[in-house]
């Protein structure tokens, strides 16, 4: 089982069972090592796996309203719950059992009578893979050098967040920013120098405490791109304000000139509560629009940002 150091948070695990006492045997086996939460029906297990950082359940299969085999089946259709490894713990013991259990979703059997080093032994190995898998897909989704989102994850995040604004009837912004001539640094200063530019711009974009909800993504070289929930045209201004200012204060010098320093340009849309253009806020077309104000912003002199609004 993971050991957890003081300020480290145990692994979450979820046992459903209606018979209480089986719900007491799994916890007695567990309750060093993981932190635990409890259901006694299936619909009960759904919600807490919706509204709880589950990172794995223990499933009993015959329970009255819906069986394991159809809790499992559920939670596969949902796209931030099928990551979630589900064991289940059952009398059960015939191979066509067994097959259900693994064509629906599962990763593993626990028979009963409960046996507690079993139950460790097996619950340690999941949460191992789980915590790999993790890991895995946390470093295909990130940008090497800075550390932040990549433009896929972006992507994937630009749709899903758009149809949540529409869906929820608040305004979002995209905003795409750009570094002022940086290929000229990158030529002047040697790219070791234009890396480190760009480090240090990433820690500004996405250290700001005021703003939790706002991603902010490398998207490409010198781009990068920021999603802002809950953020209108007005905030918006704002935001690409302070942005722009942040640059700036980094005092990033241009060789050519000892006085002057890298800053940047944004393009920006903000698809308001109750825009009526689904073809102007699908992601294709936010992103699209959202370059065009950026090349605007640099044709115009730079060190500005050019924002358009849909309502």
């Amino acid at each position: 089982m993971h050991s957890s150091s003081p300020g480290q948070e145990r692994p979450h695990v979820l046992i459903v069972d209606d018979i209480p006492s089986n719900i007491q045997l799994l916890a007695a086996a567990l309750q060093d090592d993981c932190e635990m939460f409890f259901a006694t029906s299936g619909e009960q297990a759904i919600e807490m796996a919706a509204s709880q950082h589950i990172d794995l359940m223990l499933l009993d299969i015959m329970m009255p309203d819906i069986d394991g085999y159809e809790v499992c089946r559920l939670l596969q259709l949902d796209e931030t719950l099928r990551e979630i490894p589900v064991i289940f713990v059952t009398a059960k013991t015939e191979t066509e059992d067994e097959a259900k259990g693994f064509d629906v979703g599962g990763v593993d059997y626990i028979t009963k009578p409960i046996r507690p080093l079993i139950v460790r032994a097996r619950v340690r190995t999941h949460l191992e893979l789980k915590a790999n898998r993790d890991r895995l897909r946390a470093m295909a989704s990130m940008d090497g050098l800075t550390g932040l989102p990549n433009r896929p994850y972006f992507d994937e995040a630009l749709g899903r967040e758009i149809e949540r604004a529409r869906l929820d009837r608040r305004p979002i912004a995209l905003m795409l920013l750009g570094i002022d001539r940086f290929h000229q640094y990158n030529r002047s200063e040697g790219h070791l120098a234009g890396d480190r530019a760009l480090r240090k711009i990433s820690k500004a974009l996405v250290e700001r405490p005021d703003r939790p909800l706002d991603l902010v993504a490398r998207y490409d070289g010198d781009l990068f791109a920021l999603l802002c929930p809950e953020t209108d045209s007005e905030s918006a201004a704002a935001l690409a304000r302070d942005l722009l200012a942040r640059i700036i204060g980094l005092g990033i010098s241009r060789a050519e000139s000892s006085s002057a320093h890298l800053t940047g340009s944004i393009g920006g849309i903000t698809i308001e509560a109750e825009s009526g253009s689904a073809q102007r806020s699908t992601p294709n077309a936010a992103l699209a629009a959202a370059r065009g104000l950026l090349a605007k912003a640099k044709r115009n002199g730079r060190n500005q940002f050019w924002l358009e609004s849909v309502d």
